[in-house]
């Protein structure tokens, strides 16, 4: 068993972090009604527009913008960005959880945008790009399969005489069950 020097500082200790250092269970539920966090109280904002403005004057500050670029550029998925920009404003009271949902969609549009007019290809969801190879494989084998299906005889381009012979055909599970001499006598009769 391997022994713990004491005399060693450890990680915690290391960044100067007490680990014993946190909120209690349940120690939110005990603060007074004047201590909310901004998410409790009603949000500035109760529609899509004014939100989008704000958010696009916010994204194009130049430092801002700056990091929004280079995280589009080293491939940082469209939906990760969407998702951390949304839940930073619905935890800084902007607005609320429904709304939040709402601006899922134009955040996303927004920020494809932004990619595409700076010449970035976006990354819109992680694994994208697998998805697309098995998306396209999956076409291609649902096409081997269709071109392999049996397409309906149009019985109006088989003389009728023909398409006679092909009904006194034997079926496959009779010609299984037959010797084969008598398979070839039939079918003699048959031409």
């Amino acid at each position: 068993m391997a022994e713990i020097n004491k005399a060693e500082q450890n990680d915690f200790e290391k960044v100067g972090m007490n680990p014993f250092n946190s909120p209690t269970p349940g120690e939110s539920l005990t603060k007074t009604p004047e201590e909310r966090f901004a998410w409790e109280q009603p949000p500035k904002h109760n529609t899509v527009q004014p939100v989008m403005e704000e958010m696009f004057l916010q994204l194009t500050q130049k430092e801002n913008y700056i990091e929004l670029l280079n995280l589009l550029n080293n491939g940082t998925p469209i939906d990760q960005l969407a998702q951390v920009i949304l839940y930073k404003g619905m935890t800084e009271g902007l607005y609320g959880m429904d709304l939040m949902m709402l601006l899922i969609e134009p955040t996303m549009y927004l920020l494809i945008a932004i990619a595409e007019e700076n010449e970035i290809e976006p990354v819109i969801y992680e694994e994208q790009d697998n998805e697309l190879v098995q998306e396209d494989e999956l076409k291609n084998e649902i096409n081997r399969q269709n071109l392999a299906k049996k397409m309906p005889v149009n019985k109006s381009s088989v003389p009728p005489s023909i398409l006679q012979r092909v009904k006194t055909l034997p079926k496959m599970d009779e010609m299984q069950q037959q010797p084969p001499q008598q398979q070839q006598e039939q079918e003699a009769e048959v031409i």
